[in-house]
């Protein structure tokens, strides 16, 4: 499935508000994002991981049918055991489908949170600033369904965080290189909170250094417009 995502120009900000987190753990994401923070992107697994649940489903119903209406002959208990097989399929292309539905995987302002789970929420999350590689990989058949798996390392003790059958892996990588590249910013420039040009003695540039600077950002979408409306009126101001 084709995620969602919300980073061009800038973050997507006020938390969930008007954000559909999709899934069976909507409403557990959702009282995990806090407030203020802003979603970059959404995604869960490619939909190809349901095709052989519901391949084997489809041809068992396929056998069914040809031994109930072209073998008549066939035993009763032959044909029972065919249709416990089927209902058997059914069951499990259900629970793999809402166990798909309950995977959501969430880029934000401060972190990248994995969750699952239908009967049992599972989580796990690793802030920005802990990220210290994050690598795709995918098959050739995988290259043509434009899918792989990512794997995220962090530089704590926590093992790798890997995400399969995502999207178009490398373009997440992105999305998520160029949020951890607005958190840095935004930690240098300002604060995490609210984007503000920092008056520190120790910065020597001139303001129209900062502001071209700026500008930059701005162009890039690393920080919002309202952002940069703050902190150009911020500079013009010590001009």
């Amino acid at each position: 499935m084709r995620h969602r995502a919300k980073l061009p120009l800038a973050f997507h900000r006020g938390g969930l508000a008007g954000y559909d987190c999709a899934g069976m753990g909507k409403k557990h994401m959702r009282a995990r994002i806090e407030s203020g923070e802003e979603v970059a992107y959404s995604g869960r697994p490619h939909g190809v991981v349901l095709l052989v649940p519901m391949a084997a489903m489809f041809l068992l119903a396929i056998a069914d049918a040809v031994m109930l209406w072209r073998y008549s002959w066939l035993g009763v208990l032959i044909k029972l055991a065919g249709l416990v097989l089927l209902v058997l399929a059914g069951i499990n292309y259900v629970a793999r489908y809402l166990a798909w539905r309950s995977i959501e995987f969430v880029v934000t302002s401060r972190r990248v949170i994995s969750a699952s789970g239908v009967l049992t929420y599972h989580s796990r999350e690793i802030p920005l600033d802990r990220i210290s590689e994050i690598s795709a990989t995918a098959t050739l058949a995988q290259r043509m369904l434009r899918i792989g798996t990512l794997t995220i390392s962090s530089t704590g003790d926590d093992p790798n965080l890997v995400l399969k059958y995502i999207y178009d892996p490398v373009e997440v990588r992105g999305i998520i290189n160029q949020a951890i590249e607005a958190r840095r910013v935004r930690v240098e420039l300002g604060t995490t909170q609210s984007f503000a040009v920092p008056a520190s003695p120790s910065d020597s540039s001139h303001p129209l250094e900062q502001l071209s600077r700026l500008g930059d950002l701005y162009s890039r979408g690393l920080i919002t417009r309202e952002e940069f409306e703050v902190a150009k009126a911020e500079l013009l101001r010590r001009i």
